[in-house]
């Protein structure tokens, strides 16, 4: 065998060796999945060079369904169950999530429904989509921005409620979330025991509200014997969670249950 020949043979072998293969189980353009949809804040930097906000309905791919070749792609979304129907972006990669699900923005996942759970979707990459104008969905920003400014001063004048009887228990439903960060002003991890509490309750939005950093011990039916002290560090708004509700990290939730359970029935109470 001739030494160039050799040569050859020799950087072949590198290539398929050092070669990033594609997915073979990536998501179809034109195929139909069904699945979980959930929301994230974070950003897996899956898609380089990809930039995005999380005020833009965008969604992030299951690992199973993931393939750089999705980046900036855009799938259609389905409420299962509604006529519900809106197209997202692909911008990212979601390793927690089930196979065939999808992670949205909190924008993207109102667009769809108003629970701030896991919800039931069909899904398909599209294979040719031109986006609206980018001009709608600035203005959107920008209002969303002025509405939240709002918020802020309505809540620097608003007077902190009562720290209700720490004997006292509540009942509502329970959620869980896929933020690192809350209106508490304090970076967390989905790890972590921590809830977001019902507005009503908690007595403001934004900005720090009178009972962060406050414990409650939390039990759900179903799971006798069961329960959790956590903290909070959130605010769930009242349109997503009634008087007596909590929305609880994955790591709060997944004590009592898998997240696929998706709403627990709340029982608990401050500490």
């Amino acid at each position: 065998m001739s030494p160039f020949f050799s040569l050859v043979v020799l950087v072949a072998c590198l290539l398929s060796v050092f070669a990033a293969p594609a997915n073979s189980k990536a998501a179809v353009p034109g195929k139909r999945y069904a699945g979980w949809g959930t929301h994230f804040d974070d950003k897996r930097n899956a898609c380089p060079g990809m930039k995005y906000s999380f005020n833009e309905p965008i969604v992030a791919v299951n690992s199973q369904k993931f393939d750089k070749s999705l980046c900036g792609k855009y799938v259609r979304v389905n409420l299962r169950g509604s006529n519900t129907k809106k197209v997202y972006k692909i911008v990212d990669i979601c390793h927690g999530c089930d196979k065939n699900s999808l992670d949205f923005s909190k924008t993207g996942l109102r667009q769809l429904t108003k629970t701030s759970g896991m919800v039931r979707i069909d899904w398909e990459v599209l294979k040719s989509y031109k986006p609206t104008s980018t001009k709608v969905a600035t203005k959107t920003t920008t209002k969303t921005t002025t509405r939240t400014t709002t918020t802020k001063t309505t809540k620097a004048t608003a007077k902190p409620t009562s720290k209700p009887s720490s004997s006292k228990k509540y009942s509502g439903r329970g959620t869980w979330f896929s933020d690192t960060s809350g209106s508490c002003g304090q970076r967390f991890s989905q790890s972590d025991m921590i809830v977001a509490l019902n507005q009503a309750q908690m007595g403001a939005l934004y900005g720090k509200g009178s009972k962060c950093g406050q414990k409650v011990r939390v039990s759900a039916k179903g799971y006798p014997g069961k329960y959790v002290d956590a903290v909070i560090r959130d605010t769930c708004p009242s349109k997503y969670c009634s008087y007596g509700a909590l929305d609880l990290s994955r790591g709060v939730f997944q004590r009592f249950a898998p997240l696929n359970k998706g709403v627990l029935q709340l029982e608990w109470q401050f500490l």
